[in-house]
């Protein structure tokens, strides 16, 4: 085609060095742009989106930067896409001012506005350094530029706060996202579950998932009640963690209790020497047909016993018991 003259043209040089990028061959992708150069094509901004979008995805942001070096002193015309792309690679490689000084070019000129995409990778990006000020600062940005926060900047935002263990403000911002008309799903909810029970909080906790949800018409994941269960026993507060298990059974549009969460609110009631609660959980899992691992329920009887736990001992026996499961008492 090159030896024929008018048979190819930047459409052409685009379509191959699109496949190359694709199959990771970045090197042969480079060369190609510049052949277009030497045969006096004009790049266009889809050419430079395929060199940008290949280097980030070959984990060479690097050259990603070069490349927008390039076509920001050649003068090509920026736009939305192109921004983004570069942000996301620095992002990605956790080279979060780079991300920022990309976004104040971008918001400076004309060429492409900001979209939801641009502040979603900025703010989780920031949020998960710790530059929570920062992610804040973006939110007012987006406001400026009148986009409508979803629930994934709120969650990112969220995220933030409790890497910091900053109950009031996740509160506020809870606030605003329910003001705003944006409703919580099960990911929201786990970061606050996450947040509640590490500054022990488990009343509030429990709130979450006993009314908000309900309010909110979330129906709920069997992990965010063994999330709850697991902080309920961490702070050794047996009761909360079977009230909890309980209201998972009356409310069975959320699922029945796993084998799986009995394994890892069992397994952690064993570690902590809570066999109380281990037994409780044993005997109504037991009284209504649910699934428990014989493994599980065989740990929780025989430590319960090394432990001179007798009355729990003997509690796990009846329930393994009715599980089907043998008993071996010495």
């Amino acid at each position: 085609m090159n030896d024929s003259p008018g048979c190819s043209d930047v459409i052409t040089y685009n379509t191959l060095m699109k496949g190359y990028a694709k199959s990771g061959h970045m090197d042969e992708c480079f060369t190609l742009y510049m052949s277009m150069k030497e045969r006096g094509l004009e790049p266009s901004q889809v050419t430079y989106g395929i060199l940008l979008d290949g280097y980030i995805n070959d984990c060479q942001v690097d050259k990603a930067a070069e490349v927008f070096d390039i076509l920001t002193k050649e003068g090509c015309p920026m736009n939305t896409v192109l921004y983004t792309t570069l942000i996301k690679g620095f992002a990605r490689e956790g080279k979060v001012d780079d991300a920022m000084r990309v976004f104040r070019c971008m918001i400076s000129g004309t060429a492409g506005a900001p979209d939801l995409v641009t502040f979603s990778i900025l703010l989780k990006a920031n949020c998960d350094v710790g530059n929570l000020e920062v992610a804040f600062g973006l939110l007012g940005k987006m406001l400026e530029f009148k986009l409508r926060p979803d629930e994934v900047i709120f969650n990112n935002l969220l995220s933030g706060c409790a890497r910091q263990s900053n109950v009031e403000l996740a509160k506020r911002l809870y606030g605003d996202m329910i003001a705003s008309g944006v409703r919580p799903s099960n990911a929201t909810f786990s970061i606050l579950i996450g947040l509640y029970s590490q500054c022990k909080l488990l009343d509030e906790a429990v709130q979450l998932l006993k009314y908000d949800a309900a309010v909110h018409k979330v129906t709920l994941e069997p992990r965010l009640f063994s999330q709850l269960m697991q902080g309920c026993v961490r702070g050794r507060q047996g009761r909360r963690a079977v009230e909890v298990y309980k209201f998972m059974l009356e409310n069975p549009r959320h699922g029945s209790p796993t084998a799986a969460l009995h394994s890892a609110v069992l397994g952690l009631c064993t570690k902590l020497n809570m066999f109380e609660t281990a037994a409780e959980i044993l005997a109504i899992a037991a009284a209504n047909g649910l699934r428990v691992d014989r493994s599980d329920a065989t740990q929780v009887f025989e430590v319960a016993r090394k432990k001179h736990k007798a009355a729990c001992a003997a509690s796990c026996a009846a329930s393994m018991l009715l599980f089907g499961f043998p008993v071996q008492v010495c």
